[in-house]
């Protein structure tokens, strides 16, 4: 198949998707801009904080200083004085009230074979911290400079016991425990492959390539910080939840079932708009917990907002692993096998998806080669630290990291082009389906085809004169490449649609949309299958006693699972439909068509009604024809559908950067990116959705990285330390698409939202390695920030030398490796317009 460049602009629909040719104009692969925009870009969105109570009291947290504790005592009496105040409530509160605690349900037996250490997880401790930012006591006020007030007066006395708060630090030999029971502050052990083929592979090999890969520490920090509502109905005996979730059913499940131990039709949940979330608000938080109890307990609403020094305090993180890999090859760079052990951070308690990126992530370690042998071992490590928690990719991206990685590592010791040594080891498409070394079972990919593209486009011969140009202007420039794969949609999904009588078409979406666009793409969906117009649709999502249930949105989901769903509603309509119009049309169901919103009949003598008219009639006082009772009460459909087996999006990322050898100092040259998502229902959308993921990996292959000291003190409290990417700091993008659909759901779709953050970081350290080759540099950690390259170039300039490596300079006290790239000049690059 031929690659499809800047889609969004360019192509017709039936070249975007490669699958499809739209019937209709604004119908699958029309590039149609957001039906939600024009008043979330006006100001008329509701988020959880244009949300409020009357009466409504304010909540505030306080939160441990230090990261490893006893508590010996907390002391109210002062707090308790100030004006204003409705409750002060501890851990010691909490367990009397005899309420549950959040539980993990992301480390099921069927994964690991064996049992795990489980964590108790209150929403406040009460006789032990094992992290800074621990809640201890919930303070509700009429105002919340009022909670702030009497917090500031509450004594809480610690007894301060070592602390672990990094992977490196909790497997260290004598590391201080953060459970007593978890030996090595191992949480489980997960093994994938076969580790004797593996060995035996390993004693054929001529050269065996052993590196250490680090992913580190990442804050998901949302547009929109966390902020709940709860609230109590004392005559009906029912909580209501107004939150920023992106996952509202999961929520009042976990609450019902865990926490409150209640029916489910006890709790209401409701998530109106969410200002993004990339999967660190798909879990259950302590402080949703804790509103809904305050609430309970002062008879009021009571509201709480996290402000941004404290969401780096209290929100979950992602990423986190180091990898030690093995890499066995043949003198002409074949692989024979690959063997890696994973540490993967966890935190201090297992929150609901904390294990979800280890297990799930390492099961793309073989990436899109035929490695014939593989064996993984994941070690789940506790640390002193903040939960972790699904970050956009969730696994896929670190384990993208390494195995394309061990590539560039590989074909730099056996002095063989990168290119060439990808080429030897894909997996052709006439071996689809193809059954890894370590069991995952690819359905279709076609992945030489789609790094020729991406090279195409990157124009890849055409570099050494990009690199003269810079090198004329004193600048490093290097390139490098990435082909990544992944695994998406999960579990089962359920999509109503539902006519008024008026002919108006709602969507009752089970997936959440926190900025995917789902109004847009749905409803296009639904106008290409039913012909209904786009002002006729209206998307509903997000309420609890609304939406029947669902599942959220996470791993790329929602178009697999949630339109394979929707078309599923849309064809029980048009069947259901097709009955109706069969009695208006005095004929049988079988003789009649549907095409575009219209029902005609089969014969010469054609007679046609629309579905609007088949849809009034549903509802009609006095139908023109006598319906049998199941037709004459609306017209809807429900369909479901289960992704079994999943996807596997995959692609090939290319990057250019240019280093200034005397700061260290990087610059993102250039970006090319092919996808194969499968059918694209909308490359508008798509490409917006890939423009956020390039961001996001080049966030993490450049700028960030929450860092902890010795004791377990968050360094990294703000953005004055915590360096996020800035819109200067990137070139255009090159992206187009390669689909090849899949046959594992009726749409041919595979997901897309998280493509860039997958495959871009191991491009972009790539080319940073690259440009500095020449220097002597062989590897490069991330983030790769002006003091890490730099000091990179150093050791390198010494080891040269014959010199032992001298003091590193720290322009910021953290870590080597961390600082702060809040500049705010501009940096040049192949695109002055970008």
């Amino acid at each position: 198949m031929k690659p499809v460049v800047n889609a969004a602009v360019e192509a017709p629909p039936s070249q975007r998707t490669g699958t499809h040719v739209a019937t209709l104009a604004h119908g699958i692969g029309a590039p149609l801009a957001r039906l939600e925009d024009p008043r979330l870009l006006t100001g008329r969105g509701r988020f959880a904080d244009d949300v409020n109570r009357p009466g409504q009291a304010w909540g505030y947290v306080l939160r441990s200083p230090v990261a490893h504790a006893n508590i010996k005592r907390i002391d109210v009496s002062a707090a308790l004085e100030v004006p204003g105040l409705y409750a002060v409530l501890t851990g010691d509160d909490y367990r009397a009230d005899g309420l549950g605690n959040i539980p993990c349900v992301s480390i099921p037996p069927t994964i690991t074979g064996k049992t795990y250490h489980a964590t108790p997880f209150p929403p406040l401790e009460a006789e032990r911290v094992l992290a800074v930012g621990t809640g201890v006591a919930f303070i509700v006020a009429d105002t919340l400079a009022t909670a702030i007030d009497a917090a500031e007066r509450i004594v809480v006395e610690y007894e301060s016991l070592p602390a672990a708060p990094t992977v490196e630090a909790a497997i260290a030999h004598n590391a201080p425990l953060v459970w007593p029971g978890a030996e090595g502050n191992r949480c489980f052990v997960h093994e994938l492959g076969d580790p004797a083929a593996t060995e035996r592979a390993f004693a054929l090999a001529d050269r065996v390539v052993r590196a250490r890969v680090r992913s580190q520490r990442v804050a998901g920090n949302p547009l929109e910080p966390r902020t709940y509502i709860g609230d109590y109905h004392e005559g009906e005996q029912r909580w209501t939840l107004v939150t920023s979730t992106s996952n509202p059913h999961r929520i009042r499940l976990l609450l019902a079932e865990h926490i409150f131990r209640v029916p489910a039709h006890r709790l209401h949940v409701v998530a109106g708009d969410v200002g993004g979330g990339f999967g660190t608000k798909g879990g259950l938080y302590p402080e949703e917990i804790l509103v809904l109890w305050a609430a309970q307990r002062v008879g009021r609403p009571v509201k709480w907002v996290c402000d941004r020094s404290e969401a780096f305090l209290s929100d979950f993180n992602g990423r986190d692993q180091v990898a030690d890999a093995e890499l066995a090859l043949t003198k002409d760079g074949t692989v024979l096998g690959m063997r890696v052990e994973l540490n993967h951070n966890l935190g201090c308690q297992l929150g609901p998806s904390t294990a979800h990126p280890p297990l799930v992530g390492a099961r793309m370690l073989s990436g899109v080669y035929a490695f014939p042998a593989m064996h993984v071992t994941i070690n789940g490590i506790f640390t002193h630290s903040r939960t972790f928690t699904t970050y956009r990719g969730a696994g896929r991206p670190e384990a993208a990291l390494v195995v394309e990685r061990m590539m560039e590592l590989a074909a730099a010791e056996l002095g063989i082009d990168p290119v060439d040594i990808r080429r030897r080891n894909f997996i052709a498409p006439q071996q689809m389906p193809y059954r890894t070394a370590i069991g995952e079972r690819y359905d279709c990919g076609e992945f030489e085809a789609v790094m020729d593209d991406a090279l195409k486009l990157a124009d890849w011969d055409g570099f050494e004169s990009r690199k003269a140009v810079s090198a004329a202007r004193g600048l490093l420039r290097g390139r490098g490449l990435s082909c990544y794969i992944e695994v998406c949609a999960t579990i089962s999904e359920r999509m109503e649609l539902r006519f008024d009588a008026t002919g108006g078409l709602a969507i009752l979406a089970g997936t959440f949309s926190y900025g995917q666009g789902h109004h847009t793409a749905y409803a296009q969906m639904v106008h290409q299958w039913l012909g209904v117009p786009l002002a006729k649709v209206r998307f509903v999502q997000g309420d609890t006693d609304i939406i029947a249930t669902g599942r959220g949105t996470f791993g790329s989901r929602s178009m697999t699972v949630g339109g394979s769903a929707l078309k599923m509603a849309c064809d029980q309509v048009i069947e259901r439909g097709r009955r109706v119009a069969a009695i208006l049309l005095d004929t049988v169901p079988d003789a009649l068509d549907f095409d575009r919103g219209i029902y005609r009949t089969k014969d010469s003598s054609v007679r046609e009604v629309t579905l609007d008219r088949v849809a009034k009639a549903t509802f009609a006082w006095g139908a023109p024809k006598p319906l049998p009772p199941e037709l004459w009460s609306g017209l809807e459909g429900r369909g479901y559908f289960s992704a079994e087996p999943q996807n596997y999006p995959n692609g090939c990322y290319i990057a250019e950067v240019e280093v200034e050898p005397e700061t260290g100092q990087v610059t993102l040259a250039a970006v090319t990116g092919i996808d194969d998502v499968g059918t694209v229902i909308n490359p508008l959308i798509l490409e917006g959705q890939m423009h956020g993921g390039i961001a996001q990996a080049a966030g993490q292959a450049l700028k960030e990285r929450i860092v902890y000291g010795d004791d377990g003190q968050l360094l990294t409290g703000s953005f004055t330390d915590y360096a996020m990417p800035q819109a200067q700091d990137f070139p255009r993008f090159k992206l187009g698409f390669h689909p090849v659909p899949t046959k594992t759901n009726p749409l041919g779709v595979k997901g897309g939202a998280e493509a860039g953050t997958i495959g871009l970081p191991p491009a972009i350290i790539g080319a940073i390695v690259d440009a500095l080759r020449p220097l002597g540099v062989v590897d490069m950690s991330l983030p790769a920030t002006a003091q890490t390259v730099w000091n990179a170039i150093r050791d390198a300039r010494e080891r040269h030398a014959g010199k032992p490596p001298g003091t590193r300079f720290h322009t910021h006290p953290h870590p080597d490796g961390q600082q702060s790239d809040g500049d705010a000049l501009p940096k040049p690059t192949d695109n002055e317009d970008a």
